[in-house]
């Protein structure tokens, strides 16, 4: 049976930075669901939907494709085929993020590609119900 460790806490309050030094020192697998989140939401901004924009955001996530690839211990996170593993680490992404993951819509999407996963994940940034899963 895989370990896990999940810490909760609300968006952009530090969990990923914290997470990867746990990884870092105990060698486990860090997944960064929070990634999702964020990739959702430049995603939404990208295309100029708000976060009061629900059939919009639907139309979002019923296309939208996110990776989160490990390579020598660093993630990359793939939008669409498009690294954009800073692009989602930026001041707009941090300002908004939170509103984008609160959406019950984009919440039932993300959640069960997470579950799918969660058997192999060892180490995880996540919250609440969906706090060890993430995409790959």
């Amino acid at each position: 049976m895989a370990f896990v460790v999940a810490i909760d806490g609300p968006a952009g309050t530090g969990k990923g930075t914290v997470t990867k030094e746990i990884a870092k020192i105990t060698g486990l697998i860090n997944i960064d669901t929070g990634a999702m989140y964020r990739s959702v939401t430049l995603e939404c901004l990208r295309r100029g939907i708000s976060h009061l924009d629900e059939d919009k955001i639907k139309n979002v996530l019923e296309n939208i494709d996110i990776k989160l690839v490990h390579d020598k211990g660093n993630q990359k996170v793939l939008l669409n085929n498009e690294d954009v593993s800073e692009k989602i680490r930026t001041a707009e992404i941090d300002k908004n993020v939170a509103k984008f993951a609160a959406l019950k819509i984009v919440r039932d999407k993300l959640t069960p590609i997470q579950q799918k996963i969660r058997k192999i994940t060892r180490c995880n940034n996540g919250r609440k119900r969906y706090r060890n899963c993430s995409v790959s």
